[in-house]
């Protein structure tokens, strides 16, 4: 007896669902691919979503601000900003107004629409002048006025750039950095003692602003200190290149640089680790198998921990137009590790996930976490460089 064997026909639609479930299946496979390279690969990640995907052109950026106008920069004294608030329950004022601070602020320029900033930024602007204005800038108030310049940032991707365009950019961001800091000390200043302080792309050219214009120079007797929070600095390859200046040891010391980088315990700063041991110093020697610089905040010391009861308030992060709020006091424990990286203990809470990156790095809120220790931490030293200043004065004057 033969057999015949027949065949289902399959209809249009089945046919149809069945292709759009093979989709969907590739869809997700695809996607959990992408997840798990994304994971394994966060600074290629990075690269990709926010490296300009051009060539660097200097004609391309805007022409540089007039630092004489006052609307060429996003802080004055004499000009309304969030750089003068203070947190909830603090009523202390400027208790030292003899001292200027000038502020270098960070990237806020994040598209990869151009390698520098255009003047008219929105989104950036409103960064600056609602958040870093408020949580970083505004730590310093108690110790003097504050000027805080706008300047044609580099691209957020420009530090990821693996060609010399994300150079290019953070070059001509720095030119810019350099005329407003002759603008104030011409113009501004009047001869005034001055505090240094800047974040992540601003500590980068606080750094160069340095060795440029400090090192060596008239003015840098009158620097109380430099604050180079959130960059790396080598104190062999880079202090080691600016004659005189050296890391502050204590509370106290004036003429020295304050850095450290901020990570979760445990956490994992590779990418930090990776630029020390692939950079040059300021004076051109290999940073790598050096001693990266980590000021203990709560200690004001070099390396060490620092407990809950040294720790006088972080700031929680605030929506761009509220004030800023109460201070949490006793808020971590913090330990220099040997890699140079200040390691908080414990999870901080939700409060502090939306802006932390790869590796429990907590670099967007270097200022936040360790505000109020900042603030008395500079009017410290402007009132150590005064007290000293006034000593010899004195001291001159005698016959």
């Amino acid at each position: 007896m033969s057999q015949h064997t027949t065949r289902r026909k399959i209809k249009p639609a089945a046919k149809f669902l069945l292709a759009i479930a093979a989709l969907v299946s590739l869809f997700i496979l695809a996607a959990i691919i992408f997840g798990l390279w994304s994971y394994a690969n966060p600074v290629q990640m990075l690269r990709i979503a926010f490296t300009p995907d051009h060539a660097f052109a200097e004609s391309e950026a805007d022409p540089q601000l007039d630092y004489n106008k006052d609307t060429s920069w996003a802080a004055l004294p004499d000009k309304y900003s969030f750089a003068s608030a203070r947190p909830e329950g603090v009523l202390d004022i400027a208790q030292h107004p003899a001292v200027d601070i000038f502020f270098i602020h960070p990237t806020t320029y994040l598209k990869r629409t151009f390698w520098n900033a255009p003047s008219d930024a929105s989104e950036a602007n409103e960064r600056l002048a609602n958040r870093v204005l408020k949580h970083q800038a505004s730590a310093f108030n108690l110790a003097g006025r504050i000027f805080v310049p706008r300047y044609r940032q580099a691209t957020f991707g420009a530090f990821f750039d693996i060609r010399d365009n994300g150079k290019k950019a953070i070059s001509l961001a720095f030119i810019d950095v350099l005329a407003a800091f002759d603008n104030f000390i011409q113009n501004r200043s009047n001869g005034r003692p001055f505090i240094l302080a800047g974040h992540s792309q601003g500590s980068l050219h606080l750094l160069t602003l340095l060795q440029k214009r400090i090192s060596g120079t008239a003015l840098q007797a009158r620097m109380v200190a430099a604050y180079v929070i959130g960059w790396p600095v080598s104190i062999e390859a880079d202090l080691g290149a600016l004659p005189g200046i050296s890391a502050c040891q204590t509370a106290n010391d004036t003429g020295c640089v304050i850095s450290y980088q901020t990570f979760g315990q445990g956490g994992d700063p590779a990418f930090t680790l990776s630029y020390m041991n692939s950079s040059t110093g300021l004076g051109g020697m290999p940073r790598k198998g050096t001693q990266m610089l980590c000021t203990n905040p709560q200690s004001w010391k070099i390396g060490g921990s620092g407990t809950r009861t040294e720790h006088l308030g972080a700031i929680v992060p605030q929506a761009p137009n509220a004030k800023l709020g109460k201070p949490i006091a006793a808020f971590t424990d913090t330990q220099c590790g040997t890699d140079g990286i200040l390691y908080i203990q414990g999870q901080p809470g939700a409060d502090w996930q939306p802006l932390k990156m790869f590796g429990e790095n907590y670099h967007a809120y270097d200022y936040h976490m360790f505000y109020m220790n900042i603030r008395e931490n500079a009017a410290t030293r402007a009132r150590a460089w005064l007290s000293h200043s006034k000593t010899n004065v004195s001291q001159d004057s005698q016959p």
